[in-house]
């Protein structure tokens, strides 16, 4: 859900620049020359924000973006005793910024103090600083006219060049087939977007005005990818990828006065553990935390640990209690298989829950979590494998057993 809002303002962004686009030839001509100026505020406060995450592909991508107005704006200046226009320039630099966008995404990422990779990189400006002097210089003229064939003769809908059209599509190729292999990484998403931005900004020909608009609403959403993906890793557990402990704490800041919560442990995990390993260890709780996720009411959450919590908002617990209990079955009966050596395990785990309502007189967060966790502490009292219910009253505590079969003989579950 958190990665789906994510997503939601990266293409909310996109769909205003496209559709501001068509209103800036109605701007004035005073506005229209501050556009111009905005790309290099955008891609400053983003290579600022890349810094700081020590990011080096946001920081060579934005460059990239930057580098592509700078040059278009002073397109007229010489240089080695010759002319650069826009006309000679435009060709080139369509072709080079999805060209250099690919080479920065191909490039690993180690960060923006690596002096190799930071080498490679001068080498390669460095190198299309040459290619840009001998096109416009020394190039046989067939190389240009290469460069300025559009892809449909005579249209005003596709004015690209075809050399130009062929390097945006390969780049776009890749980077879906990257969005494709990589189960979290926004940006590649970002990137994806900011190609196609690009490419219709481009395709209505040489605009500064136009092209830095999009060049900043570009620079824009690799920002804003930079601080959703800190967000992810700040706020997500990276073992199960499910929300982890300060998003819990946070999401408590937002909840009403009526909600359930469950406390989840995995019995004998310590055991297991030193039995076979962290990697079998680490596999027990990526299974638990899926079964968990699939919750259709409530929320998962890993509390730290082999301990999860479930949040179940403008629920009782008389309504959350059949989900808890499937959840509790699904588990129990879930096979799990590895290898240790030459050995191959195949073993069934079990969990104890404790559940505690937070009402109109029992709402402080500590003191439900707190009740929910020693509901969690009789269920592994009482044999593990059962749910145990503290409800809150003035006068007392009830407490409720709902038990599966016993787990505390952990070796009589495992074969191998």
């Amino acid at each position: 859900m958190v990665i789906l809002k994510h997503y939601a303002w990266l293409l909310a962004v996109s769909v205003f620049a496209i559709w501001s686009s068509t209103q800036i030839r109605f701007w004035s001509e005073s506005i229209q020359e501050v556009v111009v100026f905005l790309p290099y505020i955008a891609v400053a406060l983003g290579v600022f924000i890349a810094l700081w995450l020590n990011r080096i592909q946001p920081v060579l991508i934005l460059l990239s973006l930057g580098c592509f107005n700078a040059v278009l704006f002073y397109s007229s200046f010489s240089a080695f005793g010759m002319e650069f226009t826009a006309d000679t320039l435009f060709p080139i630099l369509i072709v080079l910024l999805p060209l250099n966008i690919l080479l920065w995404i191909l490039l690993p990422e180690k960060g923006v103090f690596n002096k190799r990779l930071n080498m490679l990189v001068a080498v390669i400006f460095a190198i299309q600083a040459g290619v840009i002097y001998w096109l416009v210089v020394d190039s046989p003229e067939e190389w240009m006219y290469v460069l300025t064939t559009p892809i449909i003769k005579d249209s005003n809908l596709v004015l690209l060049s075809f050399s130009a059209g062929l390097m945006f599509l390969l780049t776009l190729f890749f980077i879906a087939l990257k969005m494709n292999q990589s189960s979290f990484k926004i940006l590649y998403h970002a990137v994806f977007i900011v190609l196609v931005l690009m490419l219709y900004g481009i395709n209505q020909g040489f605009n500064p005005s136009l092209l830095a608009w999009f060049s900043t609403f570009s620079a824009i959403v690799l920002t804003l990818s930079m601080i959703f993906e800190a967000h992810h890793i700040a706020y997500t557990d990276e073992l199960t990828g499910i929300l982890g402990r300060r998003a819990l704490m946070e999401y408590f800041l937002g909840l009403g006065k009526k909600y359930v919560v469950a406390m989840v442990d995995i019995d004998h995990f310590k055991q297991f553990n030193d039995t076979y390993g962290h990697d079998a260890g680490d596999d027990v709780l990526r299974r638990v935390a899926q079964v968990l996720e699939r919750v259709k009411s409530g929320r998962a959450f890993r509390y730290g640990g082999e301990e999860f919590t479930l949040v179940f908002v403008n629920k009782t617990i008389t309504e959350v209690m059949p989900e808890l209990e499937y959840i509790r079955r699904k588990v129990e009966s879930s096979m799990i298989e590895f290898r240790t050596g030459e050995r191959s395990i195949k073993t069934h785990i079990t969990i104890s829950i404790g559940v505690a309502q937070a009402d109109q007189d029992f709402k402080v967060v500590k003191d439900v979590l707190k009740l929910a966790d020693q509901g969690l502490y009789e269920a592994k009292q009482a044999g593990r494998n059962t749910i145990v219910i503290r409800e809150y009253k003035p006068d007392k505590v009830k407490v409720n057993y709902y038990k599966g079969a016993k787990s505390d003989d952990k070796s009589s579950r495992i074969s191998g």
